[in-house]
């Protein structure tokens, strides 16, 4: 049997850890007697104990007791004290209400869960203390306020199951309607994925990974910071939670992709049941905004791990990196749909040459149709946040001017089909959603686009779109007209041309007299009042006016409510459409992105192969680099292919090695995503994976030294990668001593050429390799370009196609600003160990080479019989000083 939603606490051990009870159990223990508010909150706290309670009260919302205290150190909040239950003061804190987003994102955001308890009848009816209930659940997956949530951010819950030697995951983004399934073979390639998608909670159960084939994965749940919320077992049978699974998929017993994968629904079971307890009963039918569900698959898709999208800064590694990564370069979208699209596109980088020329050749066709995609940016920027919408239907926090955002990008839509209805992105638009242009007219008929209009001021409705409605506003706020015409008829009527209708809070609404005309009132007319110089009288028609006029209020906001509710019914009722409206015009927006940053950074349209070995680039550029240096850029030339497929480049730190290396992993990506590159010309063959393995940093938390981490790193790309992959390994070794280091990458480069044998681009200092590479079919050498002059080197940044071993390491250090005795300290060493021909024999040759002819030379013209004792003391003190600073 199936435990209640609050039987299951909905959530075991939420946050950071079990929230402490320690002063709401004290004062309980002590049996004093509660105050009525007091035992109402104990009551409901204790349906959600592991929650931080948000208890409404008036203007605030208040928390008490062991909550207070865990908010008040989180947000920074007043901690005070509300009375005392015998000898123990009440702790309490509390923030406004019209703020409270900004609080409750802050607490779940550091992993709480909050519960946001409302008032659920008005406190002037109550009978006694003010009922209140939990209206809504807030996590990191489930934000409280979708127009705060960062809109470009993705907030997926992932529910996991696994089977014998399978494992099942279904994600979910509430904020988006995002709802899709995955299986794999392997813990490593579920981890991989829950790396890529980056989920805020993960739903489990206990004990769920503490079989022998699920330790990898407990290990790597231990190490990150997702938010683990726990569910019953039972709640992973489909069986106990029918109900729930229907409203995220409806029929889904007859669902074909379910049918055929049937051990996924465990992980939807549990997904379905957590979410619509989480709204509470928001939603008593089918939640409308999400997607149908998909089966995704790995296949057809090129592999790149979340440590090598951002290692090579592909993906930003927090939110305010966004602009220095290359998806945040490439973000030319107008929409907040088509940023996260964007960001779908980078997470899953495809290995189909179908589907990629595909895209290419709408691009192309925006390249070339440039007032076309003007036109297009223009008309998606009125395009608001269609699915950021629907959630907030589903939530019941959608507001009027939601609809008329609604209204508006659904016009959009329909100018956009009318612009696109030729060419190559009319297939975008195929089908007609006749229903959306009801609903368009409806809401802008309907919703009054008035600024400030609300339903406190009876004016959320636009006049005429019901009779009823404007009759009860008239008289609420327009009450003097009739009047008027009251007063103009009664005057007639007594031919008293001084008579009155007037109105105050003790009288209602009467007519006023004076004594000189008291002759003249009709009979009908009722004395209410004698002044001293008037009679004030009522008649029934005032008394039934007063008394639609008293009421008009409260039934017109009735009313304009009903009327509201109709229309976010109707939305309701074509939210399929409107998600089918939603994912094309954030395709569209994808890209017409793509095409507006190769029109302006000048990008080349890829010419894909579907076989073989080649990456041949002319021109090519790192985009962010480039775009900043302008035509101070050194472009760069490369052909790897079936013949010479390994790169091993070589040079001085701060020639560029790494920018070429960065560039042409970019390259390669940005082509599998389907957009253009930066390059002159390119020509390049479909990848499985891509790899990287740049930098050098500890992992502390996991005992890991730089090394460690690096050869960890280094293991694991050589277990995946096909000959089929691209790698990008930089300077592999530096951990440790010279010569393990250079034993390991000598054993390296010689296992990447004849077992591995992928597009592979190795930078190094250990010249060693280059005489290496010379030896092995498939591997080549290149260098960046340097020149030395004068003593100083220069570096020219261009790609050579021949190795150098020269590092120039001093002179880097000269330039990075190391002291003089330090510098002069290491080219005393670097001679010493060179002539020794040690571990240090990496030499400077070419600068002191040059440096030391110079020098003989001017010793050799130099006048000495013509100088006087201190000009030749001065001339040898700067022979010297230029010896041992260069």
């Amino acid at each position: 049997m199936a435990k209640s939603e609050l039987e299951l606490g909905l959530g075991l051990g939420l946050g950071p850890g079990n929230l402490p009870g320690a002063v709401l159990e004290n004062v309980l223990s002590t049996g004093a007697k509660l105050t009525p508010m007091v035992t109402q909150y104990a009551a409901i706290k204790k349906q959600y104990p592991n929650m931080l309670l948000f208890y409404r009260m008036g203007d605030f919302y208040e928390l008490f007791f062991d909550d207070a205290q865990v908010a008040t150190k989180i947000l920074g909040i007043t901690l005070t004290h509300r009375g005392k239950i015998g000898d123990i003061a009440i702790p309490m804190a509390g923030v406004p209400f019209h703020s409270a987003a900004n609080y409750v994102d802050r607490l779940t955001v550091q992993g709480y869960k909050v519960a946001i308890c409302e008032q659920v009848e008005d406190p002037k009816e109550a009978k006694g203390i003010v009922k209140r209930e939990v209206v809504q659940i807030v996590g990191p997956g489930m934000p409280y306020d979708l127009d705060k949530a960062d809109a470009k951010d993705s907030r997926y819950i992932a529910s996991v199951w696994n089977r014998e030697n399978f494992f099942y995951v279904v994600f979910l983004d509430f904020t988006n309607g995002d709802f899709v399934g995955m299986k794999f073979a392997s813990a490593e390639d579920l981890i991989y994925k829950l790396q890529i998608y980056s989920p805020k909670e993960l739903l489990t159960y206990p004990g769920q990974w503490d079989q022998q084939q699920c330790l990898e994965i407990k290990k790597y749940f231990a190490s990150i910071g997702i938010l683990k919320s726990f569910v019953a077992k039972e709640y992973f049978d489909p069986a106990n939670t029918a109900s729930s699974i229907e409203k995220l998929i409806p029929h889904f017993k007859r669902d074909k992709i379910l049918q055929t994968e049937q051990e996924i629904l465990p992980a939807i079971s549990a997904l379905a049941f957590y979410v619509c307890s989480m709204q509470m009963g928001n939603s008593k039918s089918k939640i409308p905004h999400l997607r149908p569900f998909r089966l995704a698959s790995e296949l057809g898709c090129m592999r790149v791990t979340l440590p090598t999208l951002m290692g090579l800064e592909i993906l930003p590694r927090d939110r305010a990196g966004y602009n220095d990564s290359l998806l945040g370069f490439m973000d030319k979208t107008e929409t907040a749909m088509g940023a996260r699209e964007l960001k779908q596109f980078f997470i899953s980088p495809l290995f189909d040459k179908e589907k990629l020329e595909k895209r290419l050749q709408v691009i192309e066709y925006l390249c070339r149709e440039r007032k076309l995609l003007s036109a297009i940016r223009e008309e998606l920027a009125a395009v608001k946040d269609i699915e950021r919408i629907l959630a907030k239907v589903a939530t019941k926090r959608v507001t009027s001017n939601d609809l008329l955002n609604l209204a508006l990008s659904i016009k959009s839509y329909r100018q956009l089909k009318s612009l696109l209805s030729d060419g190559d992105l009319a297939a975008i638009f195929e089908g007609n959603f006749q229903c959306l242009d009801v609903l368009e007219q409806m809401i802008f008929k309907t919703i009054n686009d008035e600024v400030g209009a609300s339903l406190e001021d009876g004016n959320l409705i636009k006049r005429g779109a019901r009779e009823d409605r404007d009759h009860l506003y008239d008289l609420s706020y327009r009450s003097s007209e009739k009047i008027f015409q009251l007063e103009e008829k009664y005057r007639k009527q007594t031919a008293i041309s001084n008579l009155k209708v007037k109105y105050n809070g003790v009288n209602g609404y009467f007519v006023e007299v004076s004594k000189s005309h008291l002759s003249k009132v009709p009979a009908e007319f009722e004395r209410r009042q004698t002044l001293v110089n008037a009679e004030r009288f009522v008649t029934l028609e005032l008394t039934c006016f007063e008394r639609e006029v008293l009421s008009a209020k409260g039934v017109l906001k009735e009313i304009e409510e009903a009327i509201f509710s109709e229309v976010v019914a109707a939305v309701e009722k074509g939210a399929a459409e409107l998600i089918s409206v939603a994912r094309r015009l954030s395709r569209l927006d994808v890209l017409q992105s793509l095409a507006f940053v190769a029109i302006q950074e000048n990008f080349c349209r890829p010419n894909i192969i579907k076989e073989g070995k080649l990456l041949q680039v002319r021109g090519g550029r790192h985009p962010l680099i480039s775009s900043r240096l302008k035509d101070q850029f050194v472009c760069h030339d490369i052909l790897l292919d079936e013949g010479n497929f390994f790169a091993l480049i070589t040079g001085p730190n701060m020639a560029g090695k790494t920018t070429v290396m960065r560039e042409m992993a970019i390259i390669q990506f940005l082509a599998q995503i389907g957009s253009f590159v930066p390059a002159k010309e390119a020509s390049l063959g479909l990848c499985d994976h891509l790899f990287s393995r740049l930098g050098a940093s500890d992992d502390i938390l996991r005992g890991q030294s730089t090394f460690m981490v690096e050869m960890s790193e280094t293991a694991e790309i050589l277990r995946h990668a096909t000959e089929h992959s691209m790698i990008v390994f930089d300077e592999v070794g530096r951990g440790t001593s010279t010569y393990d280091g250079l034993s390991i990458a000598w054993s390296l480069v010689e296992f990447l050429v004849t077992k591995v044998r992928a597009i592979t681009f190795f930078s190094t200092h250990y010249h060693q390799l280059i005489g290496v590479v010379e030896t092995l079919d498939g591997a080549k050498n290149f260098s960046v370009e340097t020149k030395v002059e004068n003593g100083d080197v220069q570096f020219l940044y261009r790609l050579l196609d021949q190795g150098t071993e020269d590092s120039y390491g001093i002179y880097v250090a000269k330039l990075a600003g190391l002291p003089k005795e330090v510098l002069d300290r290491s080219m005393y060493l670097l001679h010493h160990l060179e002539q020794e021909g040690g571990e240090g024999k990496e030499k400077q040759s070419e600068v002191r080479d040059k440096r030391d002819d110079e020098i003989t030379r001017e010793l050799a013209n130099m006048d000495i019989l013509g100088m006087t004792p201190i000009q030749a003391i001065e001339k040898l003190y700067k022979l010297r000083q230029r010896v041992v600073l260069q």
